[in-house]
Parts: C-alpha cells; structure tokens; sequence
C-alpha cells in the first residue's frame, strides 16, 4: 500500500468522524438552549428581588439623613 493512499484514508475517516460529531452537536444544540430558558429565567426574578431591595435600602437611608 503506497503512503498517500494510507493518508488519503486516514484523512477521509478523521473528517468522516468529524462531520458526524458536527452533526451530532447540531441536532442537540436546541435541547440544550432551551434547557437553560427556565434557569435565566430564575435568574432575571432574582435579579429584579435585588433591585428592589437595593431601591429600598437606599430609601431608607435616604429617610435616616
């Protein structure tokens, strides 16, 4: 078996292996996306609790001057 032929296969499996590793990646992509909607979510409700208790600790400070 001559060298270029042996890189020749080489290569096709590495690339084989690599396009279905893409297209793997590409099917599951959307699960993923959307499994993390309810967890940005909690973080956004969260979030806008800090503000509110910033906003009201700093009228009560305001008040104490």
């Amino acid at each position: 078996m001559e060298p270029g032929m042996m890189f020749g296969g080489t290569l096709m499996l590495v690339l084989s292996l690599l396009a279905i590793a893409i297209a793997v990646l590409w099917i599951l992509m959307p699960f993923a996306i959307f499994g993390t909607k309810p967890l940005l979510q909690q973080v956004i409700d969260q979030q806008r609790r800090t503000n509110e208790l910033l906003t009201q600790l700093q009228a009560s400070r305001d008040r104490a001057r």
